[in-house]
């Protein structure tokens, strides 16, 4: 390029200053582990460089020069660069594509999950998950207290003398006159569900996750991780760690392998 003198575009100049820029850019994000922030203005960015880096191609690569053409291949690898960036930071972060090109990373795993507070995580709407508590159940023991072998007309004073001799008869026999609800309150299970025994899928973190401190059921984990799954269904998956670790995580957080 030092080669070239007054016929060489000058918009190419401004072409070569932006993607310089762009370049510098996209290393910044990657440093700082903000991709998935700013990937849609790295998107437009990177395709506002690919115009004006096609466009000094077109001006340089039918010169007879050998300057023009040398500039005019260093456009076309430029061009390429910004291709590829546009599709990789332009896809879903579960298309396989993407993924591809993530094996080929040299440290996948730099992140600590405390860095992940700049991403939205904990919303004020929570929705059901698989483990959450089941309606209580009453048994015939319970509800004993309730049920009546005739009708309560057979009584003197009606319902009344029913409640009044199930009442004495509880006393007469030393049986406590608490009615069934008591009962089950003291029999409500416990509100952490066991862990399942079988954890027959596997996911991949596409994302770090920080648990949730007012939640004991959530787990934290780093990108790339590998988690058992136990059930799909819902938005949030009962997941075990390596470790051991078990408890809630965010299916869109997860792929499944």
């Amino acid at each position: 390029i030092a080669k070239i003198h007054g016929q060489y575009p000058n918009y190419s100049w401004w072409a070569l200053v932006y993607m310089f820029f762009c370049i510098i850019g996209v290393l910044v994000t990657v440093a700082s582990d903000s991709v998935f922030t700013y990937h849609v203005a790295i998107v437009g960015f990177l395709a506002a460089g690919l115009v004006f880096t096609t466009s000094s191609v077109n001006s340089l690569v039918y010169s007879s020069d050998g300057a023009h053409e040398a500039a005019a291949a260093g456009f076309i690898l430029l061009s390429m660069v910004a291709i590829v960036w546009i599709f990789y930071y332009g896809s879903q972060p579960t298309a396989s594509s993407r993924n591809v090109i993530d094996s080929f990373a040299l440290h996948r795993d730099s992140r600590v999950p405390s860095r992940i507070s700049r991403q939205p995580q904990h919303n004020s709407y929570r929705p059901e998950t698989s483990i959450s508590q089941q309606p209580q159940m009453y048994t015939s023991a319970q509800l004993s207290g309730f049920e009546t072998s005739s009708p309560v007309t057979g009584f003197p004073g009606g319902a009344l003398g029913a409640m009044e001799s199930n009442r004495d008869s509880g006393a007469r026999y030393g049986q406590s006159n608490s009615l069934a609800p008591h009962t089950a309150a003291t029999d409500r299970p416990n509100s952490t569900a066991a862990a399942p025994a079988e954890y027959p899928y596997r996911a991949k973190a596409i994302y770090s996750y920080e648990a949730n401190p007012d939640d004991a059921n959530e787990i934290s984990f780093s990108k790339h991780e590998v988690l058992e799954i136990s059930d799909v269904s819902g938005r949030w998956w009962q997941a075990k760690k390596e470790n051991g670790d078990t408890g809630i995580a965010p299916s869109n957080y997860l792929i499944l392998l």
